[in-house]
């Protein structure tokens, strides 16, 4: 049986092979796609580019601050960065809508802004065109328009009686068939998926580099199992491109969009306002049991002075001011840290509603896997934002405590006892983006759905030979 797989699959192969359409439409396509990825890898190194001269400068400014108060030295702040990975030049997921940066304050936990899409030009409402959209759009449509009389044709020509009185299985046939529309697209798109791999790989390591062609593989043989079903199961040419692109634009375009204004509208997030008043009024108030802003103020100034021996805080042996804003900062991390953690959860509970409502089409979960792999989906942002707020932590933390021993009793604001020697010692900000195995982690749902689509692609196409007839 293998063997006539495999001459079945040879025979196809050639006659596509002689097709224009093959070499037309994919040499096209793959010119498009190097354009695209070329594209795609300028803008993403002039924002890396800029992205490093901006860290520069911001780093430069705080640096050399001059004379001044440690705690409004402060308040002048860090920006934290996201750095973007060789594959966001493929797919940018969630990044094109999200800030690129998170400036870091004491007191205050902020949301990332400077988000890309801001600045972009006005959208025609087609969506953005670069590589995502064509090698997940696009290079499914080659595959059913050069495949979807692969069976079809057979009636029409009156050769599929007389492979059935040869005694060729139905379902041989349709795998080798199969394989040959699978074949034939890659053999035309390979030096370019090649030529992109290499590059990424240089920058991105060979391992979650190839993921992503893996990824391709599943997805391109999904969709010729299912242009080689729908032509099976069809009575002519004509009725199997029609299906074929109606099932294409419902994958592609409807599906996709109906899914998230669906759990946009179940899973609704709370509006801006709503998430920092609820901020504002448990730092007020305080969370259950512990009072309010001023009574746990009140409650420790009062344990410090007994603990210190004295009457007044003129009179601590340490700077009383930053000794208290430990002391606040530290609740105000515990408040922040419990609404934003809510935020993520509420977040993670959208993106699960909108796998398993967008798991009718494959086009969703290919997405999924390849924003993962890119390091621009929703997991690797919150691991960017956690990073980025323990060393808010940490520099706040340090400047408090470098002012607490340097001072005595009470100061004033305006008392300038800091200069760029004590700037310059904070720690650079340096950001590790997770491994392949944190992507592999968070979108191994996602694998799971897209081999089920195969599987169960492969599946109806073995079925679908016992209704084969001429």
């Amino acid at each position: 049986m293998i063997a006539a797989i495999t001459a079945i699959a040879t025979k196809e192969l050639r006659a596509l092979l002689r097709d224009g359409r093959l070499w037309g439409l994919g040499t096209l396509l793959a010119l498009l796609l190097l354009a695209v990825l070329a594209a795609g890898a300028h803008q993403r190194q002039q924002a890396e580019q800029e992205r490093r001269a901006v860290e520069t400068t911001a780093r430069q400014q705080w640096d050399h601050q001059g004379d001044r108060n440690p705690h409004r030295a402060a308040h002048f702040g860090l920006y934290a960065f996201k750095p973007h990975s060789a594959l966001s030049g493929v797919d940018a997921g969630i990044d094109a809508q999200a800030g690129q940066a998170l400036w870091l304050e004491p007191h205050r936990r902020n949301l990332a802004m400077f988000a890309p899409a801001a600045d972009a030009a006005p959208s025609i409402g087609l969506g953005d065109f670069n590589p995502a959209f064509v090698l997940y759009a696009l290079v499914p449509l080659l595959v059913l328009v050069l495949g979807h009389g692969s069976v079809t044709q057979e009636h029409e020509l009156g050769t599929l009686r007389m492979l059935q009185a040869c005694g060729l299985p139905a379902s041989t046939l349709l795998l080798g068939k199969w394989l040959a529309l699978g074949a034939g697209v890659l053999l035309v798109l390979l030096p370019v998926l090649l030529a992109g791999g290499w590059l990424l790989a240089a920058d991105q390591g060979a391992l979650q580099a190839g993921l992503l062609p893996l990824a391709l593989l599943l997805y391109y043989a999904l969709w010729a199992a299912i242009t080689v079903l729908v032509s099976a199961l069809s009575r002519s040419s004509r009725a199997a491109l029609l299906v074929l692109l109606a099932l294409w634009v419902g994958a592609v375009f409807i599906v996709p969009r109906l899914a998230a204004s669906s759990v946009a509208q179940r899973a609704a997030l709370p509006t801006g306002e709503q998430f920092w008043s609820r901020i504002h009024h448990d730092m007020e108030h305080g969370l259950p049991g512990d009072g309010s802003a001023a009574q746990r103020l009140q409650a420790f100034d009062a344990q410090l002075l007994a603990h210190n021996g004295v009457a007044r805080l003129e009179d601590l042996p340490f700077g009383a001011n930053a000794r208290r804003r430990l002391f606040r900062d530290a609740y105000a991390t515990r408040v922040h840290a419990l609404h934003f953690a809510q935020l993520w959860e509420d977040q993670l509970a959208q993106q699960r509603r909108l796998r398993w409502t967008g798991a009718v089409t494959p086009y969703a979960a290919m997405r999924a896997i390849s924003s993962a792999l890119a390091g621009t989906d929703l997991a690797h942002r919150r691991h960017f934002e956690e990073a980025a707020e323990q060393y808010r932590q940490q520099y706040t933390t340090l400047m408090d405590e470098w002012d607490m021993n340097a001072t005595r009793g009470v100061t004033s604001f305006e008392s300038r006892y800091g200069g760029n020697a004590q700037w310059q010692t904070m720690p650079q900000w340096r950001y590790a983006a997770p491994g392949v195995e944190f992507a592999l982690r968070n979108s191994v749902a996602d694998w799971g759905i897209l081999s089920a689509w195969l599987v169960l692609a492969l599946a109806a196409l073995c079925w679908s030979a016992r209704r084969l007839t001429p």
